[in-house]
C-alpha cells in the first residue's frame, strides 16, 4: 500500500503532466489557426519553419516533464512572503514556451483576489493562487473582439430611450 506522501507526489506528477500536454495542445492549436489564417500568403518554408518550432517546444517540454515541479495538490500554490510572481512561475511551470507575461497575465485573470489593482506587481501572501491551465492561457492570448463590439451595440441601442429636447 502507498504512503500518502507517495501518492500526493503521484498526483502531482499528473498534474504537471496534464498542464504541459494542455500546454503543447495550446501551441498547437495557435500555430494551426496562424497556418490557416494565412494560407493565401504563407509559402511553405514557413509553414516548415513553424513546425520545427513546435517540434523543438515539444521536446523541451518533454524535457520538463522529467524535472520536479513545486505544485501543491490541485494545480494551487500557497503565497508566502517574499515571492514574486516570477519565481513562482519559474518554480512551478519551468521551461515553458509561453511568454512569462501571458503566464503573468493568464495567474492575475484566475486570481483576482491575490493581485491588488490586478497588477502582478502587487501580490498578497498567505494566497491561495490557481496555476493556469491551457484554458486561462486561451483567454488571455484569443481575445473575444465579437462579444467587444455586441457590448458596444447594446450600449447604443440604451440610448434610444433617453429623454430628448427639441
Amino acid at each position: 500500500m502507498k504512503s500518502i506522501a507517495q501518492k500526493f507526489i503521484a498526483v502531482r506528477e499528473f498534474i504537471a503532466k496534464l498542464f504541459w500536454l494542455s500546454a503543447i495542445s495550446l501551441v498547437a492549436t495557435g500555430l494551426v489557426a496562424t497556418a490557416t489564417a494565412g494560407a493565401a500568403f504563407a509559402d511553405a518554408s514557413d509553414a516548415e519553419a513553424a513546425l520545427a518550432q513546435l517540434m523543438q517546444d515539444i521536446s523541451s517540454l518533454q524535457e520538463g516533464l522529467e524535472q520536479p515541479v513545486m505544485v501543491s495538490q490541485n494545480g494551487y500554490y500557497k503565497t508566502r512572503l517574499g515571492d514574486t510572481l516570477s519565481q513562482i512561475i519559474e518554480r512551478t511551470v519551468p521551461n515553458v514556451p509561453v511568454r512569462k507575461k501571458i503566464l503573468q497575465q493568464a495567474i492575475v485573470r484566475a486570481n483576482p483576489h491575490a493581485f491588488k489593482r490586478s497588477n502582478p506587481n502587487w501580490m498578497f501572501a498567505d494566497r491561495k493562487l490557481k496555476l493556469p491551465d491551457a484554458a486561462d492561457i486561451h483567454k488571455v492570448v484569443f481575445t473575444d473582439a465579437a462579444g467587444k463590439s455586441s457590448k458596444k451595440a447594446s450600449h447604443y441601442d440604451e440610448r434610444d430611450d433617453w429623454v430628448q429636447f427639441p
